[in-house]
């Protein structure tokens, strides 16, 4: 009881901060009708810990986890990240005796889902800010395949889910979660390159892929265009790749200085804390991390040093003010992305 109580409030408290770090979430598709059926959600991954953040919050079938077992080496964090509802998963980097561990891994899974119950997966193995679904590993076929091995008659659904940044490392900026038809495993038993073809498909279709051939100048091109790249999709190929368009106008630069201005100790201390990370794919989630945790805290002490000077309603309106200055943040697109490629 304690664990669902804790994780509910952690839900709830994420989901919050989420909602104030980027300008809009949309969830697009179908999920509700999934919550007593086993599921593996299957995703792309460009974000790092956001990713799984998103689905997590704004896609409620409370799924488990799984994640590279390197995080899981400090007993301590291991106990953690499984009251979480983290399961590690172990992969050929990891060194080849340690693939063995896959197999309590793949029975946990097993056993989530003969109960209903849903994993979260991100088949790409690794993260990038490459506008592209990279080719995906085998790991969830094999969970679908012991799966239905144990249980033919087991209702197994693969629900695959876009993930849409419109700006990956920026806050105040725009997320789609762009959900698919969901695939019957039954159909694909013994056929595990079929099923992971049909997934890679449609994670194509639910994102933007772009091509490899013409990569940097399609990027470019739509970085500059002003249009929602959060719904362009390679499909659509003439409306993606067709002129600026002028009529839509970017976000007034002010919104980003109040931001920057109302919370200017966080952002100094952002500004010092970026040099030190070596991958840039982990600025987003670095930087929400801050906010999650700095922002409270940053806003209790000006609550109370402008208390001490002011009558109540005036640090409440100050606060509400900060809040306000989160929640109007603007950001359109990464301006430094094309450097990125």
């Amino acid at each position: 009881m304690w664990q669902r109580l804790i994780n509910n409030f952690l839900n709830r408290l994420v989901k919050t901060a989420l909602w104030f770090y980027f300008s809009e979430i949309k969830v697009k598709g179908k999920w509700k009708d999934y919550k007593d059926v086993p599921i593996i959600i299957v995703a792309n991954h460009q974000n790092a810990l956001l990713d799984p953040l998103l689905i997590a919050t704004f896609i409620n079938l409370k799924p488990y986890f799984l994640s590279r077992a390197s995080v899981f080496k400090n007993p301590i964090i291991a106990k953690i990240m499984a009251f979480i509802r983290m399961v590690p998963v172990f992969r050929i980097r990891d060194g080849f005796g340690s693939i063995s561990g896959n197999k309590t891994s793949f029975s946990f899974c097993e056993t989530v889902l003969k109960n209903q119950g849903k994993i979260l997966v991100f088949p790409e193995g690794s993260h990038s800010l490459r506008r592209q679904v990279r080719p995906l590993s085998k790991g969830f076929t094999r969970i679908v395949s012991v799966a239905l091995l144990n249980d033919p008659e087991m209702d197994l659904k693969i629900l695959p889910i876009g993930i849409n940044y419109q700006a990956h490392q920026k806050s105040g900026s725009k997320v789609l979660l762009d959900i698919g038809e969901p695939i019957s495993a039954k159909q694909y038993i013994g056929q595990e390159k079929t099923l992971l073809r049909k997934v890679e498909k449609q994670l194509q279709s639910l994102t933007l892929h772009l091509p490899e051939d013409n990569y940097n100048n399609a990027l470019k091109t739509l970085l500059r265009s002003n249009k929602d790249i959060t719904t362009c999709r390679w499909e659509n190929k003439t409306s993606t790749l067709s002129a600026v368009d002028k009529s839509k106008k970017s976000h007034p630069k002010w919104k980003n200085w109040l931001f920057k201005t109302l919370h200017f100790p966080l952002w100094l201390l952002w500004r010092s804390i970026k040099p030190n990370i070596k991958d840039t794919v982990f600025y987003g989630t670095v930087k929400f991390c801050l906010g999650l945790v700095g922002t409270p805290i940053y806003c209790l002490f000006v609550f109370c040093f402008i208390y001490s000077f002011t009558p109540l309603s005036t640090a409440l309106i100050c606060i509400f003010l900060m809040l306000l200055g989160l929640k109007i943040n603007r950001n359109w697109y990464n301006q430094n992305e094309e450097g990125l490629i």
